[in-house]
């Protein structure tokens, strides 16, 4: 299986998201799959320009020429793709998002209903897994309602209040989490499913006592850097 993973965070290897990603990468690797990742932000892609080039002009070719030329050759050659990405504002970052825009070439400009809604059906046959990872500052499961509605059909990782992994070893829910992570990442590898059980698991709510210490804990931290006088 080849796993092609983007990371939209802007802190790139210094980021939450970054680490959660690792987590689910190496498990990916170590049950086999072919892993390669890419931090958007060094990728040359510029947003899509709402002119159907690649639809009618040059079908399923961009008219604009930057690194998405061979970043869309990795996609359809992927067998899954993993989309990592804070949450700003509760959405999804701009850096994956227009990356995410300009994949139209792989749709065709008909119209079709799925499920009551209307839909563009894909130019390609091959069907591909897509993951999100997700990292927020709040420690409410809300901050994800966008992206989930952004990838209705993709297994959900989530994790709220993120700046509890540096606390990983002192709060178990944190490492009953990414040990799930991992058996979530060699599930997709193997072909399993990841029952409902094991979806609730991955997509993290904090008891009511854990929310509050994390809202304390945030609290004191900001008092300590916010500048007296």
């Amino acid at each position: 299986m080849k796993i092609l993973a983007f990371n939209g965070s802007p802190r790139k290897n210094n980021g939450m998201t970054d680490r959660l990603l690792t987590v689910f990468l190496n498990a990916a690797e170590n049950a086999g799959a072919d892993v390669k990742k890419h931090y958007v932000i060094d990728l040359d892609i510029n947003g899509c320009k709402g002119c159907f080039g690649c639809w009618w002009a040059t079908p399923g070719k961009c008219v604009q020429r930057d690194d998405m030329d061979w970043v869309l050759e990795e996609i359809l050659d992927a067998d899954m793709l993993v989309w990592a990405s804070p949450i700003y504002h509760d959405n999804m970052i701009h850096y994956l998002q227009k990356l995410r825009e300009r994949t139209l070439p792989t749709a065709l400009p008909e119209f079709i209903l799925n499920n009551g809604e209307t839909k563009h059906p894909g130019r390609y046959k091959k069907k591909r897994q897509n993951v999100v990872i997700a990292t927020a500052g709040f420690p409410e499961e809300s901050a994800f309602d966008v992206i989930k509605r952004l990838f209705p059909n993709a297994t959900q990782i989530h994790l709220p209040a993120s700046q509890t992994l540096y606390q990983a070893e002192e709060i178990p829910i944190i490492k009953e989490f990414l040990g799930n992570v991992v058996v979530a990442a060699e599930k997709l590898v193997n072909g399993e499913e990841v029952d409902n059980e094991l979806k609730r698991k991955i997509s993290l709510v904090y008891p009511p006592e854990v929310k509050a210490d994390i809202i304390r804990r945030h609290n004191e931290m900001s008092d300590k850097a916010t500048p007296s006088g």
